[in-house]
């Protein structure tokens, strides 16, 4: 519709926040990542959407305006999420050391600046808040909780730059499952508005106890219901992954393991601190799913089936980020897990939508719970 609000999405991924974004009423005008399964996935399922393939650090706003049929002063979100692996607690931490990864946080703010949008939102990990400008090693375990000078420089760095082009901006930390998805993922979003107004977010529509105001969080049987037919990729467990993974119960994980069994199995983890409770998991009809990573195969991280003895599938992984089974992903199957795992999970989009659009228009906002 013509009078609806215009985004231009950057990273777009999988596109999983530009499908919550179209939900909450947005136009999207433009979408752009340099990963060819993200292309493809782009031009197949929206063939007429303007999409940039290339480095993103060639993407002048020129192009975008031309490609969009935008004008100066018209766009009203940009909307992005930075790749997001120098700054996981779970990876290297390299931050802006990695030259490939960690500088586009910068990017970002490169468009903010030359576009002028009226809002924006960047979505990325929690451990963009504690990330370092510069790299230090870190030692074995530490989950990224060294506190010094360094430790949220980048971040401060970041906001101190979106602030100098005059924008107010705050940052709140989400759980996904607090918005209808079957999924207790935890994702850093960062909005900000060109006119200086304050930033709010939505309220929460579900909860782990739930009250007057909320609904039960939904449950990995809510987001599966349905899926009689699935021909999407499956990656494999090897055997010796299948060998414990078979005496594991529905819910459960390497606890559940006779400790002769748990220290064989594990080696040098079972030594670690913290609860480790991706080791040797098998997850629960009865309960959201933990975060939908790229590799579900991962003895660490596994997301096996509640009771085949398999990883969840891609289109099982996309029903727990809640896209539509009609969006199609391409690539190899590693890359298509990648583009789902990656991505905002589309109904955490929506309501992140729904209530930047009322902001934009001044109206409270209604979300469907």
């Amino acid at each position: 519709m013509s009078d609806a609000p215009t985004c231009v999405s950057v990273f777009s991924g999988g596109m999983g926040l530009d499908l919550g974004l179209e939900q909450a009423g947005f136009s999207i005008r433009f979408g752009a990542d340099n990963m060819s399964a993200a292309v493809e996935t782009a031009k197949s399922n929206r063939p007429g959407l303007p999409f940039y393939p290339d480095d993103i650090r060639r993407l002048s706003t020129d192009h975008i305006w031309a490609a969009s049929g935008l004008r100066e002063g018209e766009l009203d979100l940009l909307a992005g999420g930075p790749p997001c692996q120098s700054f996981s607690t779970a990876g290297k931490r390299r931050g802006l050391d990695d030259e490939e990864k960690g500088s586009l946080v910068f990017e970002f703010v490169r468009l903010v600046k030359d576009l002028q949008p009226k809002a924006f939102i960047m979505e990325n990990v929690k451990g963009l808040l504690s990330a370092s400008m510069k790299w230090r090693q870190l030692p074995y375990n530490n989950n990224g909780k060294i506190i010094d000078d360094l430790h949220g420089s980048l971040f401060r760095e970041l906001c101190a730059q979106l602030q100098a082009l005059g924008y107010s901006l705050d940052h709140r930390q989400l759980n996904s499952a607090d918005y209808g998805v079957p999924q207790t993922r935890q994702r850093v979003f960062l909005i900000g508005y060109r006119d200086g107004r304050t930033v709010t977010f939505p309220d929460p529509t579900h909860a782990k106890e739930p009250g007057i105001f909320t609904e039960p969080w939904q449950t990995i049987g809510d987001g599966l219901a349905g899926l009689d037919s699935d021909d999407s990729y499956c990656a494999k467990f090897s055997e010796r992954k299948l060998k414990y993974l078979r005496m594991i119960p529905e819910g459960g994980n390497w606890r559940d393991l006779p400790e002769e069994i748990q220290q064989e199995s594990m080696g040098r983890a079972f030594y670690a601190k913290g609860g480790r409770s991706g080791y040797w998991r098998r997850l629960s009809f009865a309960t959201p799913s933990p975060t939908i990573l790229t590799e579900p195969q991962n003895a660490s991280t596994a997301l096996c089936h509640p009771v085949a003895d398999r990883p969840l599938t891609v289109r099982e992984c996309a029903r727990l980020q809640t896209f539509p089974d009609g969006w199609k992903f391409y690539g190899l199957g590693r890359d298509q897990y990648k583009l789902v795992g990656n991505a905002v999970p589309v109904r955490l989009a929506e309501a992140l939508g729904t209530h930047l659009r009322c902001t934009l228009e001044s109206r409270p906002a209604t979300v469907t719970v």
